[in-house]
């Protein structure tokens, strides 16, 4: 008799996929629900996916339990494309910043406010918040908002949560030939990366999809398409840039590296200068002022309130040491990357639960249970938005910290154990 060419599929996979999908299709409940209780079944909807992920990752092996869990991870998105983005009031300036590059005028310059945009006030729906500000985002990002407003102000973020949905579901794509199922698994199934994409509707979802392409392309030792693949996601975000330091550091030739790595961002620039566009536009007022959910810098900030001008640039060269020393090490880049994300959060003031999407994707490739630790907890940020949207008041707990906090070393003291146990054997 001749064996299998592949191993048979879990009986327990198709049923798993079938909850998950059921579990991403509450997601629109959740939003329907009215304001001021939408939030602890938020919550506990993160938490029972992410369950599900962990399960998954157990059950995915052949090359058809793959092509199932695709198929799913297709329907979780699909099922998500209206669901309205109460989490968070991004989506919203992402469609504005993109009508008024559409319109001819400069969105770093302008505030939603200004008088100069008043007509197209008038046709296109305004963001709801930090009217007095002008947009901090990328020129590429904005090119991709702009894309979506080009579909008009009824049809803009259903275009938008079209793009969000392909680039999400495509996140896996560079896992599916060499990686391994863990990986593919954690890329498509993470909540992290699923609701953020599909609820919260963040333009991480496309830096998500660039960082995996660049870790993928490593693997294959296509250095060049990675510099080009992470230059995507800087030129996208800003963020990602953090990671360029263990990028460059394996890369056989660092300066041909980090120059492609930087050649988007400095394209994107140059062409929107050249459409009469000022980036960054406030930008340094976003990294001089904004905070949120960031323990350290919360408990700096709560023992030196006058150094904050000190705080911030300290938080980042110190960051940008351990990064340094942990891009040194020898073995898997995907660790170092991962590690490399894990401490920029650290050290951030802001820490959005999106913002750890990069730290989801460098996870998939090299799993870490400090990592998934924090990626569960920054979600719990969220309780601000109840009392938010019912009541108008902005006041963050403190609890969501002090719980972010305890994951972390909670993971940190797992990765240690498994490691010692590593080692024994």
């Amino acid at each position: 008799m001749t064996p299998s060419a592949e191993p048979p599929r879990s009986r327990a996979l198709l049923p798993a996929l079938a909850l998950w999908v059921t579990l991403a299709a509450l997601a629109p409940a959740v939003a329907s629900l009215p304001p001021g209780e939408r939030v602890p079944p938020y919550l506990a909807l993160h938490l029972a996916l992410t369950l599900s992920a962990v399960a998954l990752t157990r059950l995915v092996r052949s090359p058809a339990d793959v092509r199932a869990l695709l198929a799913a991870a297709v329907l979780t998105r699909l099922v998500n494309l209206r669901t309205p983005a109460f989490t968070t009031t991004d989506p919203a300036r992402y469609l504005w910043d993109g009508a008024v590059a559409l319109s001819g005028h400069d969105p770093y310059a302008l505030p939603p406010l200004a008088a100069e945009l008043a007509s197209l006030r008038a046709r296109f729906p305004s963001p709801t918040d930090h009217l007095d500000v002008a947009t901090c985002y990328p020129p590429l990002a904005v090119a991709l908002f702009a894309l979506a407003a080009s579909a008009g102000p009824s049809l803009a973020m259903l275009a938008w949560k079209s793009l969000l949905a392909l680039a999400s579901s495509l996140t896996g794509a560079p896992a599916i030939r060499r990686a391994s199922p863990v990986t593919l698994v954690l890329l498509l199934a993470t909540p992290a990366l699923l609701l953020e994409s599909m609820v919260g509707a963040h333009l991480d979802a496309f830096v998500a999809l660039a960082l995996a392409s660049a870790l993928a392309l490593t693997s294959r030792l296509r250095w060049n398409a990675a510099a080009l693949c992470l230059g995507a996601a800087i030129a996208l975000k800003y963020f990602p840039a953090w990671a360029l330091l263990p990028f460059a550091l394996r890369a056989p030739r660092k300066a041909l590296f980090t120059a492609l790595s930087l050649a988007p961002l400095a394209l994107s620039f140059a062409v929107a200068q050249a459409l009469g566009h000022t980036p960054p536009g406030s930008l340094p007022n976003f990294a001089s002022n904004w905070n949120f959910a960031a323990p350290l810098w919360s408990a700096l900030y709560a023992r030196f309130p006058t150094r904050d001008d000190t705080l911030r640039p300290a938080l980042v060269l110190a960051g940008l040491l351990v990064t340094a020393a942990l891009s040194l090490r020898r073995g898997p880049l995907a660790r170092n990357v991962r590690d490399a994300l894990l401490v920029q959060l650290i050290v951030s003031p802001v820490a959005y639960p999106w913002y750890g999407m990069p730290l989801a994707v460098a996870c998939a490739f090299a799993p870490s249970a400090a990592a998934l630790a924090v990626l569960t907890a920054l979600p719990f940020s969220y309780e601000v938005v109840d009392r938010y949207q019912s009541a108008g008041l902005w006041e963050p707990a403190r609890w969501p910290l002090v719980l972010t906090t305890a994951a972390f070393a909670l993971g940190l003291g797992v990765d240690g154990w498994r490691a010692r146990r590593r080692s024994s054997r």
